[in-house]
């Protein structure tokens, strides 16, 4: 049986009960009992997990025939299909998303301590993680020559490390600074390079443990006068 249907998203319990089926299907060979199902979730009846299976039938995931027949869940569509098109799905249902604004960061030295703001509407077709990205205005210029200038809004995704050559948000000495990210090396001293995009500029250099990394740039709004 062949599914065309659009990909609907499953809520988190839903995807749990799919993937459990599946994983039980690819280690015995057959799907599990309604009870099986029942105990590994410790569900209080087989009525939840006839209501789990009715929620994944009604989005294609699954075929449950009807009778007597015993161990006869089919598998329509893998829980993985779901995240591979959850952003193509999120962005036909909502295109635009509310990401927070934490304030202004430096291109040029650090200025100041992200801090909570206002919100700004995304479009979420421009963000890989939505839930993980945040916003910040940028001040200065030394970072121009990676197109970032002056009044430029950049959308940065949190995490705490980076690769070399990645942009940055960083708290130094309690401030924020936006720059490219350069991990420390026995020729340089064991420090971070922080590095700007200006030619005119020279790059700053500190010891790992002064060096707070917030996230990684990975977009950047302009808005025309």
């Amino acid at each position: 049986m062949e599914v065309s249907n659009p990909i609907q998203p499953l809520t988190p319990k839903e995807k749990l009960v799919l993937e459990f089926i599946e994983s039980y299907i690819e280690d015995q060979g057959y799907s599990p009992s309604y009870a099986e199902i029942q105990d590994h979730f410790g569900f209080a009846s087989i009525n939840s997990v006839q209501n789990y299976l009715k929620q994944l039938e009604s989005k294609d995931y699954l075929f449950t025939p009807g009778g007597n027949q015993k161990r006869a869940i089919r598998v329509l569509r893998s829980s993985k299909a779901m995240p591979d098109n959850l952003r193509e799905i999120r962005t036909r249902l909502t295109p635009n998303i509310t990401v927070p604004l934490l304030g202004m960061v430096a291109a040029g030295a650090p200025i100041e301590h992200l801090k909570h703001d206002e919100y700004i509407d995304i479009p979420v077709s421009l963000l890989k993680n939505p839930d993980m990205t945040y916003a910040l205005q940028v001040q200065g210029d030394s970072m121009i020559e990676d197109g970032i200038h002056d009044g430029d809004t950049i959308l940065v995704q949190r995490q705490q490390f980076a690769n070399d050559g990645e942009i940055i948000v960083a708290v130094v000495n309690h401030e924020a600074t936006v720059k490219r990210y350069y991990s420390p090396k026995k020729q340089t001293g064991h420090r971070v390079e922080l590095r700007p995009a200006n030619s005119s500029m020279e790059s700053f250099w500190y010891d790992p443990r002064e060096v707070d990394i917030r996230g990684i740039v990975v977009g950047l709004i302009r808005k025309y006068s």
